[in-house]
């Protein structure tokens, strides 16, 4: 039961960090992220992101957070990043601080709709990142689909270790697709090491951070549960234990 996609008043989120927190407990969850906007254009007007320069204060904030709350929930500090142009000038900064944060949530890869940057590109930099990488509320196979086969994509993502959110928003839940495409491409999933998150992208309805049920189903009925990227959480040392992704295991 887990939920590493939710926006706190740090960004465009309508509740702070705290009250998330505490919808979790309620909610019976095991771990629950924050991952509020980093600069983009996109929410300018308004300033809702956590700009280079709030960074460390945003990093510390949820800090205190995971420890006012370490004896009944595990709270990770995560980030999403706007894959395009609409980011871009602030990421050498971004790749200087990352390293702080749990975990990073990358949205609108591939996506043409929201001017996407390719996941190419993407993975030039993703060496350099030393936290888990996702891909936020993907529709993967009409993303992806135009320039990787399923089997590529697949291999793709085992080598470089990006993990999948399975959205939980009603306007993303491209898990729950009965297009032939997307059923091969879990088909092909069910065979890899490819990690999963389950996020809801909670931003104003504070009871969304409990709507994660499904996602777990989904994932328990396929026999994958056991890839949930919190998996891999180390509670006492808050880090990340290692993973031998299909790419190791060949170099040995």
């Amino acid at each position: 039961m887990i939920n590493l996609h939710n926006h706190s008043t740090w960004s465009d989120g309508q509740y702070a960090p705290d009250q998330l927190v505490d919808m979790a407990i309620q909610s019976d969850l095991t771990h629950i992220g924050i991952s509020d906007h980093f600069f983009t254009t996109k929410l300018f007007l308004d300033q809702a992101y956590v700009d280079v320069e709030r960074l460390d204060a945003y990093i510390d904030d949820l800090h205190r957070v995971a420890g006012v709350f370490a004896e009944q929930i595990q709270v990770l500090a995560g980030i999403e990043v706007d894959w395009s142009d609409r980011a871009r000038p602030k990421f050498p900064a971004l790749w200087d601080k990352i390293g702080s944060l749990d975990y990073v949530l990358f949205e609108y890869v591939e996506d043409r709709d929201w001017y996407g940057d390719s996941l190419e590109a993407l993975l030039t930099v993703r060496p350099s990142i030393p936290i888990p990488v996702g891909l936020a509320h993907n529709d993967l196979s009409r993303n992806m689909g135009p320039y990787y086969r399923v089997d590529e994509l697949v291999s793709l993502l085992e080598e470089y270790d990006i993990f999948i959110e399975l959205s939980t928003n009603p306007y993303t839940m491209y898990y729950k697709s009965s297009d032939a495409d997307n059923r091969q491409l879990w088909r092909a999933l069910a065979k890899s090491k490819v990690r999963f998150s389950i996020g809801s992208d909670t931003h104003g309805f504070i009871a969304d951070v409990g709507y994660v049920r499904d996602a777990c189903s989904f994932l328990r009925e396929r026999g994958m549960i056991d890839r949930l990227i919190t998996n891999w959480w180390d509670p006492d040392h808050r880090v990340w234990k290692p993973y031998v992704r299909s790419a190791d295991v060949k170099s040995v």
